[in-house]
């Protein structure tokens, strides 16, 4: 009988003994969890997890900075010529900052001009390397460049290659761009190079339509040693579709040999679209 009464103690103080222990474990577990979910994540875990429960507020590898290099190209065509460009742009400092830039540009024209016996064609390939300095005042900004000029010229007679020639010269470019209200913009360029004495402007304004793209007129004049060619039209420019901005453009041409038509010309520019916690 003693033995039954001392047996059933000992099996109480044991179930009460791991009771106590199993409740300390609990609680200890529980704390545990409540300090890992209040320590911040280990960097380790940071760079291991797949799904950011959080955007970060600065982030280089998705489109967080502004843009440094905006590339851009396009066609010119017109009953008797055609031409292609293009190049790129690159400003250490953003493109939407003041400071150093340089342009890089490169272009092929190709014109035909036909007589009675003879059909003439000419084929230009020029390439540019112009630093210059941007320059931003309220709603106005300037960019003047300015560097090496290539030049390359091509003549065949009646398809046959007739003669070449190569030229090296300076380059100057005067950019601007004025809004003096939030719906209207003036545009203006004046280009000019020493092979040939060749120089080109051109001047635009355009009216804002809703807030996608600038629309309005244009005009422009080009000039060397051997001709000129006058341009009148209308231009919507700014067009945005993903990361490409597009600029489209048609009207009246003639030049100095009394060649008159119509031309069209489409360009784009490719910038990737910023953050919104950037400025534009």
């Amino acid at each position: 009988m003693r033995w039954q009464v001392a047996l059933g103690a000992l099996s109480f103080a044991v179930a009460v003994a791991c009771g106590a222990c199993h409740v300390t474990a609990q609680e200890t577990e529980d704390g545990l969890d409540d300090d890992v979910a209040d320590s911040p994540p280990s960097r380790w875990a940071i760079l291991l997890d797949p799904v950011w429960s959080k955007k970060p507020a600065f982030d280089f590898l998705t489109g967080g900075m502004p843009d440094r290099l905006i590339e851009f190209g396009g066609i010119d065509i017109w009953r008797y010529g055609i031409g292609t460009y293009a190049g790129a742009q690159f400003a250490p400092a953003g493109t939407n900052k003041d400071g150093f830039i340089v342009r890089f540009t490169g272009s092929q024209n190709i014109e035909r001009y036909s007589t009675r016996t003879k059909d003439f064609r000419t084929e230009v390939i020029r390439a540019a390397i112009l630093p210059g300095y941007k320059f931003t005042a309220d709603r106005v900004e300037l960019q003047l460049l300015g560097g090496l000029d290539v030049e390359a010229d091509y003549l065949m007679v009646n398809r046959h290659y007739f003669a070449s020639r190569g030229r090296i010269g300076a380059r100057f470019t005067i950019d601007g761009w004025w809004e003096p209200t939030r719906l209207l913009m003036l545009q203006a360029s004046l280009s000019g190079t020493t092979i040939d004495n060749g120089i080109s402007s051109r001047a635009a304004a355009g009216w804002r339509l809703f807030d996608r793209f600038w629309i309005g007129p244009e005009a422009s004049i080009s000039s060397d040693f051997f001709s000129r060619q006058y341009r009148v039209g209308a231009h919507l420019t700014g067009l945005r579709t993903g990361h490409v901005e597009w600029t489209i453009a048609a009207g009246h041409i003639e030049d100095s040999f009394k060649r008159d038509g119509v031309y069209a010309r489409v360009g784009l520019t490719i910038r990737p679209p910023r953050e919104p916690f950037f400025e534009n």
